[in-house]
Parts: C-alpha cells; sequence; structure tokens
C-alpha cells in the first residue's frame, strides 16, 4: 500500500506536467518559469528539459491506455508487439495492439502515442523558442540542442505511427507540424521530414562538445542515431550510413554476460539513452517489466510474452542470444518451468525486483542501420564487414556473410530482429520495407486471436488520430482510413 500511494503522488505530478486537454493541438504548455528565466538562466531552462524527460518515463500521464501507459518505453513496447516476432500468449496490457483493435480513433491505444508526443513537443518548445540559438552559453546552448533533438525525434516517432512511408508518399498526408509555427492540419510527409531533418541535423550541431551529466539526457550521439535513422527511412543512405558510423563511436558492444543480464540498468556499456528509476518512480504493475520480465512479479509473471519461432530458429546454436529464449518445448530458467519460447532477455535483477531502469536506445542498432544503408548505397563489402563486427561479437562461431543483393540485406535485417527484439524496431521496419505481417503460418506458436495476416499497403498499417483530437479540430480530417 505503500508503494502504491507513493506512485499515485507521481502520477498526479506527472498529470500537471502533461496538461492533457481535449483540445490537445491548440493550447499551450503550463509552467510556473517565465520566458526571462528560460531565456538567461541555465538552470530553470534544464528543470524545464528534465520535467520532459520525468514525464516521458512516467506512467499513466497521458490519461489513456491504462497500464501500459508507461511514457515512451510503453510506446516502443506496444508497437513491437504488432510485428511478427513479439508473441503474447494471453491477452493483457499490450492485447489492443497486438490484435490490431487499439489502432481505431476510438481507441484510448490511439490516443497514447498521439498524446505521449504532442504535448512533449509543445514543452520543449517553450525551450527552443526562449533561448537564443545564437547563446554563447554553452549549458544553454545544449539544453536548446536537446529540445531539437526532442522535437524532431518526437514528430519521427508520430510520423511513423499515424502516417505513411517517406519513400514514395512525399505528398500524401501525414501528422501536424507544431515547430515555429502549430498547423492544425496534417501535412504533407515530405514537411514533416523537413522538419524532422531539420531539428535534428540542429541539435548535432547544437550539441558539438556538450558533456551530458547522466544519459537520461541527449547528447550529440543520440541526436546522430535519430538522424541515422531518419536518413534510413528518407532513402538517404549513404547520409545514413555516415551518421549511424559517427552515432555510435565511443560506445562498447556487450558482452555475453552484460547481455544476458536483463537490460535493466541505463549505465550498461550499449545504453545510449533511457530513464534511470527506483522503486520511488515507478510501479510494479504500470512498467515495462510488469509486461516483458516474465521472470518477476507482473502481467507477464509465469510467461506471457515469447518470440516467432521462425526468429528463434533463424538463431544459430552458437550465438550466445538464443540462451535468452526457450526452446521449442517446455524447459526451466533460474529453477522455474516456463513454456516453449517464452523470453528470459528483459529481467529487472534491482534488489527490490522493481526499480529497473529503462532503456530506449542502444548503440547496436546502429551497426544495423549502418549496414543496411551501405549495402543499399552500392557498399556490399562494408556492408559485410560491419555486420561481422556485431554479429561475431554474438555468435563466435559466426562466418563473414558471403550473400549479395536482397540476401545480404535479408541477412542483415534477419540480425536486426534477432538482436533488437523487443526494443520497438520491428513493425516500423515491417511498414518501411513493405513487408507483410505474417502470423497464420504452418506450425504458429501465434494464438488464436494474434493468428492473422495484412498485407502490404493495408490501412492497419495506419494508426488513426485519436477522437477527442478529431472532435477538438475538425481542420485535421481527412483522417486515416478504416
Amino acid at each position: 500500500m505503500k508503494k502504491v500511494n507513493k506512485f499515485i503522488g507521481i502520477v498526479a505530478a506527472g498529470l500537471l506536467f502533461s496538461a492533457c486537454s481535449k483540445e490537445y493541438l491548440n493550447i499551450d504548455p503550463q509552467s510556473t518559469i517565465n520566458s526571462e528565466q528560460l531565456g538567461s538562466s541555465s538552470a530553470a531552462t534544464l528543470g524545464t528539459l528534465k520535467g520532459v524527460y520525468a514525464t516521458l518515463r512516467s506512467a499513466l500521464t497521458t490519461g489513456y491506455a491504462g497500464h501500459e501507459d508507461y511514457g515512451h518505453k510503453g510506446v516502443l513496447s506496444v508497437i513491437d508487439l504488432m510485428g511478427n516476432d513479439v508473441i503474447m500468449n494471453n491477452l493483457n496490457w499490450g492485447g489492443f495492439n497486438y490484435n490490431y483493435t487499439g489502432r481505431v480513433s476510438t481507441n484510448a491505444r490511439a490516443h497514447y502515442p498521439w498524446f505521449t508526443y504532442y504535448t512533449q513537443i509543445k514543452n520543449v518548445n517553450t525551450i527552443i523558442n526562449n533561448v537564443d540559438e545564437n547563446t554563447d552559453d554553452v549549458e544553454l546552448k545544449g539544453i536548446r540542442g536537446q529540445a531539437l533533438a526532442l522535437r524532431g525525434y518526437f514528430h519521427f516517432m508520430l510520423a511513423r505511427i499515424y502516417g505513411p512511408t517517406y519513400v514514395g508518399n512525399e505528398s500524401d498526408l501525414s501528422v501536424p507540424i507544431n515547430a515555429a509555427t502549430l498547423s492544425s492540419k496534417r501535412n504533407t510527409v515530405a514537411e514533416v521530414y523537413a522538419q524532422i531533418e531539420s531539428d535534428l541535423t540542429n541539435a548535432v550541431e547544437a550539441l558539438e562538445g556538450y558533456s551530458r551529466p547522466s544519459k537520461e539526457l541527449l547528447d550529440k550521439s543520440v541526436a546522430q542515431a535519430f538522424l541515422a535513422d531518419v536518413y534510413l527511412e528518407m532513402g538517404k543512405y549513404s547520409e545514413a550510413a555516415v551518421t549511424a558510423n559517427a552515432a555510435r563511436q565511443g560506445y562498447t558492444l556487450l558482452t555475453e554476460a552484460g547481455w544476458k543480464n536483463g537490460f535493466y540498468d541505463i549505465n550498461q556499456d550499449e545504453t545510449m539513452w533511457g530513464a534511470d528509476l527506483n522503486a520511488e518512480l515507478t510501479t510494479f504493475v504500470a512498467n515495462f517489466f510488469s509486461h516483458f520480465d516474465n521472470t518477476n512479479t507482473g502481467y507477464s509473471e509465469g510467461g506471457n510474452i515469447a518470440i516467432d519461432r521462425r526468429l528463434y530458429d533463424a538463431m544459430s546454436e552458437t550465438d550466445y542470444r538464443k540462451a535468452m529464449f526457450q526452446g521449442g518445448t517446455s524447459g526451466a530458467f533460474e529453477g522455474v518451468s516456463y513454456g516453449p519460447y517464452i523470453s528470459y532477455k528483459f529481467r529487472d535483477l534491482t534488489t527490490d525486483r522493481v526499480s529497473g531502469d529503462y532503456i530506449y536506445l542502444r548503440s547496436a542498432a546502429l551497426y544495423y542501420i549502418e549496414a543496411e544503408a551501405l549495402a543499399r548505397s552500392g557498399n556490399e563489402q562494408a556492408a559485410k564487414d560491419v555486420l561481422y563486427e556485431i554479429t561475431s561479437a554474438r555468435d563466435p562461431q559466426y562466418v563473414k556473410s558471403a550473400a549479395a543483393g536482397q540476401a545480404l540485406l535479408t541477412e542483415i535485417l534477419t540480425q536486426k530482429r534477432i538482436e533488437l527484439w523487443g526494443e520497438g524496431f520491428a513493425w516500423f521496419d515491417l511498414k518501411r520495407l513493405s513487408q507483410p505481417v505474417e502470423r497464420d503460418y504452418a506450425g504458429t506458436n501465434h494464438p488464436t486471436y494474434g493468428r492473422f495476416n495484412i498485407p502490404v499497403g493495408d490501412n492497419r498499417f495506419l494508426f488513426m488520430i485519436p477522437q477527442a483530437e478529431l472532435d477538438a479540430n475538425p481542420d485535421i480530417l481527412p483522417n486515416n482510413p478504416q
């Protein structure tokens, strides 16, 4: 009970900061800090920025989606439930995404990402608009750079969820831009991505030389990582490869022991950005590990989240990552019996088992962005070298790829799916690469309610704009199709 009461207080604080309203895109953020303070005081401005980061890792701040609303990590988690590779054995929080009923405008799950990111776009705009871009204050420049990176990244998340992919759809409608001015209407894909690219390139420049106090804040490498992913989405493959390589410099690949250690510590080597949590800042129910840690108390206790058997079978027997998933028959892990294909990848191993950190982004992701971008820009040998660098670190028996063309791209993307399973990449890649959701196949281990196929180009790859936004802002129509 004591734990719950503390959590309620934290949620209340988050709700005050988020300032949710049905008139979502048309309200100003609430703050006790005036523009003069934001423009001149690095301490006051940093406080506003830290409020954004705090809300991103807090639960129930949007007022939508119940216990699956635990901020940015929650969005990444439910998005991964919509692909081929993550299985939910029993419908639970996140099930509306797993079975695709949550994307419609009247469902709270369609509201959740929209309110998560547009709220924080408004808040970072207060920093961007009030801090002089030419300031000589190193701290203020770094804070403004982070705000720009977040604004670009939040628009990127929204564009991928609610809008079509970039290549071939540049003139189609995406999401409204909230930057120098606020659009009440949906901007085109080209306009949205131009804003994203501008924000992130400016952020990289502003963050040059900035040293962050912790991985909860952004630095130049994280802004570069965001930009590399955007370039990949835009088909700017040469730029994606160069930027991804630059972003991963200075980060060491995890050892086998590190990879098998639960992904609960923000301080591990590959973490680029995350949230440093403790028992005072989290809850054992509206929490990532409650939903994805099958070994802990929570919604997945006893074994709810599993890996698709095809992806499990794609792992070599000498790949140590395979040991973090149960095989095709029931078996024991740390003395407890679990069903087939259950995941042991994510485990909160803190003393009280409710204090695990959230890891939003790992440097491992950059290897796959770089390798794919190199392959698509005609430098297949360099792509193989990058793929070998990370895959041989996971599998000592891995032999450098001899594949070419589409076969090489398939190998890169398969390794990406293995490495980043459950971390929020796979569904976005299906959509970007015009690949179908295929769960209904011979021998599938997806349960009946998740056993269906979605063809390329299907409207279900688009989240509908939430009903609360439509009610408050008719200008935003036409909406995403049913």
